[in-house]
């Protein structure tokens, strides 16, 4: 058995190895080589301080790559996670005559998934974000090149990426949990259910702030321009904030929630578009990978339903373009491509006040402050839907039916939908666009997890 190089980049990128490979005999067994990664005994002791901001540059830089893949691929990442979600909430199709399994496995007609496949590709991206982060933070605790207040900096950064990570994995996983604890990745803790599962990212996040509050006024290093904002310790805790209030609404902590955002950059009469974002460019850069061409013959096309159910004028059906013919795919058709992003190098936001003035909505209606939802509720229908204020009840479930509509057409494919419904029990009123079509309710233990260990 041989020994396997201690390589940083080999630790940072070990689970999107074991996608290939069980992950144990992926550490046991091959020699690898990489005379281009950093040894780890040169950082995770004694760091030098020029060593500690290019780990924090490369955290950044994991976290962004985990929007990015192979072109065309969506094996891979948040352009992954985008699809499945999509797929699985019935936002959208991906339409690839060479890989049908987009449609065929996800949209359920085989009747389950499997473990091993291809479309699990994002799992191993953010965890691999997640992984490049703790070894930041291991490297800053570890070294005297740093103060204590840069230490508590970088502390409250990591974990709050680290969270952040964690977060998208477990929306993927649901009822499976994660695995919570990996301060020893070889031996990794085990799979923690749903509930102890955000219990765990929200009490990393709460954390993170108070490191944050203890990090001075500026970060060690530099934030790349999309955080432009949030990019020192104190303004970071806004963005710490805004995650932290969406996991608050997955665990029905309304109070929290809203202390969260009143801690975040939520203002109900600003501008939606508040918020970090990751930005793109040319060579050497690397492009958007959500942003496609139009009446390409593989697309990324939008449900039917999607047009169907808009109320007219809805401004936000500018997300997705009528196609010049229909694509056709094992029984399902999509005459409208998702144009989300309307060039290559247009921004993704991250998380912005559009979803914080929702969550205040949500939190709103589920205290039975029905009359402040209804406000929060017509800010999102005029100013990002350009649609009259609501009209309808104004009840409980009548709200409720509002706010999951608005959510759908304001963060329309961006991993929201199928999470949304699972969390309200609304799964069954999903469309079923062919006969013999499942609606999942969880993404199956990635086989790598699966064989771990054995």
């Amino acid at each position: 058995m041989t020994r396997i190089n201690n390589k940083l980049s080999i630790v940072a990128g070990i689970a999107i190895l074991c996608i290939a490979f069980s992950c144990k005999s992926t550490i046991d067994n091959p020699e690898i080589n990489n005379p281009n990664g950093a040894e780890l005994s040169t950082v995770l002791k004694n760091a030098t301080r020029s060593q500690i901001i290019q780990l924090a540059t490369g955290t950044f830089s994991a976290m962004r790559t985990g929007y990015n893949t192979s072109p065309g691929n969506g094996t891979s990442s948040y352009e992954s996670y985008c699809k499945v979600a999509g797929t699985l909430g019935r936002e959208v199709y991906v339409m690839n005559q060479s890989e049908t399994r987009w449609v065929n496995e996800l949209a359920g007609l085989n009747g389950t998934l499997d473990p091993g496949a291809f479309y699990n590709g994002y799992y191993f991206s953010f965890s691999s974000a997640r992984q490049t982060a703790a070894i930041l933070q291991q490297s800053a605790m570890n070294t005297g090149s740093i103060n204590s207040q840069e230490k508590s900096g970088i502390q409250g950064f990591s974990n709050t990426i680290i969270a952040f990570e964690m977060l998208h994995i477990l929306n993927m996983q649901g009822k499976n949990g994660i695995r919570t604890d990996l301060t020893n990745y070889l031996k990794p803790g085990p799979f923690v259910s749903y509930d102890a599962s955000l219990t765990a990212i929200k009490n990393l996040l709460d954390t993170a702030q108070e490191q944050l509050k203890q990090g001075g006024n500026s970060f060690m290093f530099n934030a790349p321009p999309g955080f432009a904002g949030f990019d020192t310790p104190l303004t970071f805790i806004q963005f710490n904030r805004a995650i932290a209030a969406r996991v608050a609404i997955y665990q029905q902590d309304w109070q929290a929630a809203l202390t969260d955002l009143n801690s975040s950059y939520f203002k109900i009469d600003g501008s939606l578009s508040t918020g970090p974002v990751f930005n793109w460019g040319v060579t050497p850069d690397v492009l958007n990978p959500l942003y496609q061409a139009l009446n390409n013959s593989v697309s990324v096309v939008a449900n039917n339903s999607f047009i169907k159910d808009a109320e007219p004028g809805d401004m936000r059906l500018n997300k997705v373009t009528q196609r010049s013919s229909a694509l056709n795919l094992v029984g399902i058709t999509g005459s409208y491509d998702v144009s989300l992003y309307p060039s290559n190098r247009s921004p993704v936001s991250i998380i912005r006040n559009e979803e914080l003035v929702l969550i205040y909505a949500e939190c709103m209606i589920q205290l039975g402050q029905l009359q402040n939802a209804v406000q929060a509720l017509n800010v999102i229908r005029t100013h990002a839907g350009n649609l009259p204020a609501y009209s309808g009840l104004v009840t409980k479930p009548a709200l409720i039916d509002e706010l999951l509509k608005q959510r759908r057409y304001s963060l329309f494919y961006e991993g929201h939908r199928w999470i949304d419904m699972r969390r309200y029990n609304r799964l069954n009123q999903l469309p079923i666009d062919q006969t013999g079509q499942t609606i999942f309710d969880a993404m199956p233990v990635p086989l790598a997890e699966v064989n771990w260990g054995k």
